[in-house]
């Protein structure tokens, strides 16, 4: 299969894997034919791009870092948390904390390679950007070698530290033109918002409390709501340089997700903890696998595996010359050619 722009799919393109809502019911299953009127259902989902079946992606397949029916109960339980917190402003410990371990067992491989799509988000930005920053911040524990115990408080952190957001009007959340400043000064309250959600709560460690309140703090002191410096914990800065990568990927009211060049050189120059950024850069793919990409030697092919070693050259499936406008098919593994790099990635295979 390949994964190609909403807007490069074609009347009759198979639809190679079932495309699905963030309440769990299928939009478009797998092995039905594309129809026009889909198009605009799709981007209205915030769902921009579709993995197709084809003859020149045969036997690619994308393997998720998550199982996806188990993704798909993390979101449902998540989302029904965030749902009862809503009415009660009280959060289930124990339901939290089994979707962290659900995550933190899933994730459980030494070298993981995290692919952009399985951060992606169809709808209710809040509660699926907290998945995501959870999923990112736990293969960062990981790499990191965190401990256990605390790679388990700081997820939960991850998985909650945006609660506070609930409080705030959607009006404000999902604007799509430049924030007031007063406006702006509503959303910043969101750390403190959440905190007090979960302040008083036994059940939860102060680790991740702290990184609930602490994620926009910032080592030079720049951040908020408290103005920390150094002594900012590490689950902190861990949460804090994923929540900035995760919201930099996803799809927002005033803009489509960015590409992870893009992201990674706006990450470079944020205030974010040098290493964790460096250890993100690390895990997070790319180029998907399935997507189609232009080569330096002007060949156009398909990503077919993605390597721990470097993300940044894959295993590519070359199908078409765009110099010669001619198909032909070979395998190149730009972990053993340097003497070639992608260039780009692209909507589409140009035939």
């Amino acid at each position: 299969m390949r994964l190609i722009h909403v807007d490069a799919i074609k009347e009759g393109d198979i639809i190679a894997r079932d495309i699905v809502s963030y309440e769990g019911g299928i939009l478009l299953k797998s092995s039905s034919k594309f129809k026009e009127v889909f198009r605009e259902k799709l981007i209205e989902r915030n769902i921009y791009e579709v993995y197709i079946e084809d003859k020149y992606s045969e036997g690619i397949y994308p393997q998720e870092a998550i199982d996806p029916r188990i993704r798909l109960q993390i979101d449902m339980d998540i989302k029904n948390e965030f749902d009862k917190l809503k009415d009660n402003l009280d959060i289930n410990v124990s339901s939290i904390s089994n979707i962290t371990k659900i995550l933190v067992d899933e994730l459980s491989k030494e070298h993981v390679v995290c692919d952009v799509m399985d951060l992606k988000i169809n709808d209710d930005y809040t509660y699926q950007h907290c998945i995501g920053v959870g999923i990112l911040s736990t293969i960062v524990c990981r790499k990191l070698r965190m401990r256990e115990d605390h790679t388990h408080k700081i997820v939960m952190g991850a998985l909650m530290h945006d609660i506070g957001k609930i409080i705030i009007p959607k009006d404000i959340l999902n604007k799509p033109a430049k924030l007031t400043r007063e406006e702006y000064e509503i959303i910043k309250g969101h750390a403190e918002l959440g905190y007090k959600i979960i302040e008083k709560n036994g059940g939860l460690s102060p680790i991740t409390k702290l990184t609930v309140l602490c994620h926009h703090e910032r080592e030079d002191g720049s951040g908020y709501p408290l103005g920390k410096g150094e002594e900012l914990h590490i689950g902190a800065k861990i949460v804090g340089a994923c929540d900035v990568f995760h919201a930099l990927l996803s799809n927002r009211p005033y803009r489509q997700a960015l590409s992870v060049q893009e992201v990674t050189s706006i990450a470079q120059k944020e205030k974010i903890n040098a290493p964790v950024r460096e250890t993100i850069e690390s895990v997070l793919a790319f180029y998907p696998i399935g997507s189609v990409v232009l080569l330096s030697n002007g060949d156009v092919g398909i990503v077919e595996k993605n390597f721990v070693q470097d993300v940044t050259r894959p295993q590519v499936r070359v199908v078409y010359n765009m110099p010669t406008n001619k198909k032909h098919q070979y395998t190149i593994n730009l972990q053993e050619d340097y003497t070639i790099h992608i260039v780009q990635k692209m909507p589409d295979i140009p035939i």
